[in-house]
């Protein structure tokens, strides 16, 4: 990595100013971590991650306004669903932490005048649009929004690339 990559990286890692709106792998990698971070590598959609990715995304997120869309609340939903039986006790365990959480509603009059929409989808274009009105930073594992966050000059950053990359710093 070039050092004025890593310089962007370690500014964006520390600043506890600007709000974050988060895509839903990393929502759910962090609801999932607070319900129980044994069972993260276990859950399809968070193969990719284990109990010290939660606990870094965690301690980034730690004293930050997280922001998100009504749309990633729903694919997450849809995704813890899939714990079945255990979907409500997920639920419950992460109440207080979606209490906190700021939600940002767009418009789908707003997300179908774009032209981004059709490429991208309501999901992605609801965050895109949240992120620009509230001078947020973008949170994903999805290169596809990330490529069009950092295309449009969105400050973003990707959780495998940017975050959990910087795990073995800790170890």
């Amino acid at each position: 990595m070039m050092r004025q990559e890593i310089s962007s990286i370690s500014k964006k890692l520390s600043d506890r100013t600007k709000p974050i709106i988060f895509d839903t792998s990393p929502l759910l990698l962090l609801l999932m971590g607070i319900y129980d971070k044994n069972a993260i590598s276990s859950f399809k959609r968070l193969s990719n991650y284990d109990a010290d990715d939660y606990e870094l995304l965690f301690q980034f997120a730690l004293k930050r306004k997280i922001m998100v869309t009504p749309h990633v609340l729903s694919e997450v939903s849809n995704f813890a669903d899939r714990l079945k039986d255990k979907f409500s006790e997920f639920l419950e365990s992460n109440k207080l932490t979606l209490n906190k959480i700021d939600e940002k509603y767009i418009s789908k009059t707003y997300i179908l005048s774009t032209p981004e929409v059709n490429k991208f989808g309501f999901t992605d274009v609801s965050i895109i649009l949240a992120a620009k009105e509230n001078n947020a930073l973008v949170l994903t594992d999805d290169f596809p929004l990330y490529g069009i966050c950092k295309k449009i000059g969105l400050d973003t950053m990707h959780v495998s690339t940017e975050i959990l990359s910087q795990k073995e710093i800790f170890k």
